[in-house]
């Protein structure tokens, strides 16, 4: 201790500035690294979260891809409505299975107010339980609901605050899709018949990166409100269940997707055309895809400028070693004529760059605590839809610090042991006759 506390006071004597810049940098480095880190791991943690927490997502249905990338879906359907409740018993991975009927209207009606929609689907109660949409006011679509047909709509928070001002104030309003032409009376006079939909239920909304992904849908309808009076039901249904979404709980999407290519050939035939896929509604999501992308893109690159930075400030280190070393030559050589081992002042070297590197490195802490919120902030107008959450959770993750603190630990011993394995070496009695 002596000897390293002589060494601080011989160097700071002789060039402080040195000394200060140098655990500056080195705090500098840490304290970047830490920040890097700790925002690579939030990032990769939010959207995990947002798209994988709860399992895997994925859909299903009856047809083939055509050359534009979409569904051609089989007419009629080559499985029933039976399908969801089959691949739920037979599957153990997946955990719910709602029905998919894509209805394609782009504006509805509420209040005597049109208002551009970006999707509604028709479905049923489990397809709240696939996508984690809890209920934040209203009562959740019941068997009843299905079996009636009753005419009801379960809309996301943010679509009632927009139509009605408040998740409450929106139970019981109604919402007009458009109507149907039906020609009605003598000659066939054609007819708009606008039909009404109560507002039964609000879920909280998904966040946008899961609603861009898997394509959540802003309006719920029961999927049998939309089936026309009169015809074969039986057959309608079997129609309207030629798609469903599913949600897996334990295994990978390989896994799943083999899995309900083998429970549906199985139960209709090995000839069944299956599509299974990740995405949306529409087809395999791009947007996932590149969001992933993105976030990989993001954490190679910021995690290795961390890296450089520090290795970089590192090198202050390794100069005030050099410059101990080439000083203190004859001091050394007469301690290893006193019988003192290569390995002690070896060891003796480390211990003052690690003591060097600590007070750099738990600076930079200090500093990456100070900096973490303005810096988050900063970066999230770069990240897209998650940016809000990146400035909700910017924090500094434990393991971002602690591999931030080895790494500057590392790099400063290791460099700080180089100039002491080159003044132990060569021969005794003359580095003392040379100087």
């Amino acid at each position: 201790m002596n000897k390293f506390i002589t060494m601080i006071l011989r160097h700071w004597s002789k060039s402080p500035l040195k000394i200060i810049l140098t655990l500056s940098a080195v705090a500098l480095g840490t304290g970047i690294l830490i920040l890097s880190l700790s925002a690579s791991s939030i990032l990769d943690k939010k959207v995990s979260q947002q798209l994988d927490a709860n399992g895997v997502i994925l859909y299903a249905a009856n047809g083939e891809w055509n050359a534009d990338g979409m569904v051609e879906k089989n007419r009629p359907s080559e499985w029933d409505s039976n399908a969801t409740s089959i691949v739920m018993s037979d599957i153990d991975s997946i955990k719910n299975a709602a029905v998919i009927f894509d209805i394609p209207f782009g504006n509805i009606t509420a209040g005597g107010t049109s208002y551009d929609l970006r999707s509604a689907v028709g479905s049923d109660s489990q397809y709240f339980d696939v996508f984690s949409l809890d209920l934040v006011a209203g009562s959740p679509m019941s068997q009843n609901d299905l079996d009636m047909g009753l005419k009801k709509v379960w809309i996301s928070e943010d679509m009632a605050v927009q139509l009605f001002g408040s998740a409450e104030s929106a139970i019981g309003k109604y919402i007009q899709p458009p109507g149907e032409m039906l020609n009605r009376g003598p000659g066939g006079r054609s007819q708009n018949v606008i039909v009404s939909f109560t507002v039964t239920g609000v879920y909280e909304t998904p966040s946008e990166v899961a609603r861009r992904a898997y394509g959540i849908s802003d309006l719920v309808f029961p999927y049998t409100s939309v089936l026309p009076s009169g015809g074969n039901i039986q057959r309608m249904l079997d129609f309207m269940s030629g798609t469903f979404v599913v949600r897996s709980v334990g295994a990978s999407a390989e896994q799943t997707t083999a899995a309900l290519n083998q429970v549906l050939a199985a139960n209709y035939g090995d000839d069944t055309d299956v599509l299974v896929w990740e995405g949306s509604l529409r087809g395999e999501s791009e947007y996932m895809q590149e969001l992933r992308n993105t976030v990989d893109m993001f954490t190679v690159s910021v995690n290795i400028l961390g890296i450089v930075l520090l290795l970089t400030s590192s090198l202050g280190i390794f100069s005030i070693m050099v410059v101990e070393s080439l000083s203190r030559r004859r001091e050394i050589a007469l301690e290893r004529a006193l019988g003192a081992s290569q390995s002690l002042v070896v060891r003796e070297f480390g211990g003052w760059s690690l003591t060097l590197s600590l007070m750099g490195a738990v600076i930079g802490v200090i500093l990456a605590l100070i900096l973490a919120a303005p810096v988050m902030s900063s970066i999230s107008p770069l990240l897209g839809e998650i940016s809000g959450e990146m400035q909700a959770d910017s924090g500094i993750s434990v393991s971002a610090l602690l591999i931030s603190l080895a790494l500057a630990l590392g790099f400063g011993g290791i460099l700080g042991l180089l100039p002491a394995v080159s003044a132990v070496k060569g021969n005794i009695a003359e580095t003392i006759r040379e100087i």
